[in-house]
């Protein structure tokens, strides 16, 4: 049996500000080192707008070099290796 799953904490990420870019310190890196693990991916300590708190949101990820890429229903989170973060919303408005 392979369990356990992997914690990426997102210090407060707004998953509302979409392509408005926000810094989250250190999350490049957790990512990166948290794919190779294989475990599936939890992104703890979002927000949802002013402060209202998301449980944790199950993400699958995708390292294309410049980037990583996060998936989380709907919503596409790019993680560029400054920490730099912007989220598309893959429905539109």
């Amino acid at each position: 049996m392979n369990g356990g799953y992997i914690m990426i904490d997102c210090t407060g990420l707004d998953l509302i500000k979409g392509s408005t870019p926000q810094t989250v310190n250190g999350l490049y890196n957790a990512v990166k080192r948290a794919m190779p693990i294989n475990k599936p991916m939890y992104a703890i300590n979002c927000i949802w707008g002013s402060g209202k708190l998301v449980t944790p949101i199950q993400c699958m990820a995708i390292d294309f070099d410049d980037y990583i890429i996060c998936t989380a229903s709907t919503l596409q989170i790019v993680v560029a290796p400054d920490d730099t973060v912007t989220i598309n919303n893959l429905v539109g408005d």
